[in-house]
């Protein structure tokens, strides 16, 4: 490829996903997050996948060996709760990718487990194995408060809200938040994976 073509690629590509974006978006309140894909222009979907298949099996069984409290079927069932396991999936706040990373907590946690060399919240094992990290420090965050009567609550819910709210929620309420998006949005996501995990412990 010469070095004109390279540049045209590169811009049509970041010309794309700007648009994808800003579509998601709408065009008022996305101004930091446009920022952040320009920053990371490689950030993009590649090949788009719906729906459960081998290759979130077999990224969701090796990510769940990072630590005994994350499961195969917790993390299945927290990706159906978060995308319903669309690899292109964005949310209007700007979530990302399977695991509805957004690019202040990728930022922290997002790695290139499948070796390509970017670390895409919008690539399956990449998505998935850094999902499965930060559950295993929101668990070891949530024993630790529980142990030390600081939280008050099961471990892996208040982990599980802590992926949706933020472990900040849960150390303010002191165990499950509640009221508002809380009680209409976190509680029941919790709840769903709970739920749906006995559904996929007979699919791992």
């Amino acid at each position: 490829m010469t070095n004109d073509s390279a540049a045209h690629s590169i811009t049509m590509k970041r010309i794309w996903i700007g648009t994808l974006v800003a579509l998601a978006l709408g065009a008022s309140g996305c101004a930091g997050f446009l920022d952040d894909i320009r920053e990371h222009p490689d950030y993009s979907p590649g090949a788009v996948t719906s729906g459960f298949n081998d290759e979130y099996r077999e990224w969701i069984v090796r990510a769940a060996e990072q630590c005994d409290a994350v499961t195969p079927e917790l993390l299945a069932a927290q990706i159906e709760a978060e995308s319903s396991f669309r690899s292109d999936a964005l949310s209007n706040r700007g979530a990302m990718g399977p695991s509805q990373f957004i690019p202040e907590t990728w930022a922290t946690w997002g790695v290139d487990a499948d070796g390509d060399g970017i670390a895409n919240p919008y690539s399956i094992p990449d998505a998935v194995t850094a999902q499965a990290a930060f559950m295993c420090e929101n668990i070891r965050l949530s024993h630790a408060g529980v142990a030390a009567g600081s939280l008050e609550g099961d471990p892996l819910n208040l982990a599980l809200a802590a992926y949706n709210a933020g472990f900040g929620a849960v150390q303010r309420f002191g165990g499950m938040p509640e009221g508002g998006e809380y009680s209409s949005q976190t509680q029941p996501y919790v709840q769903k994976i709970l739920d749906r995990k006995e559904h996929y412990r007979e699919l791992l």
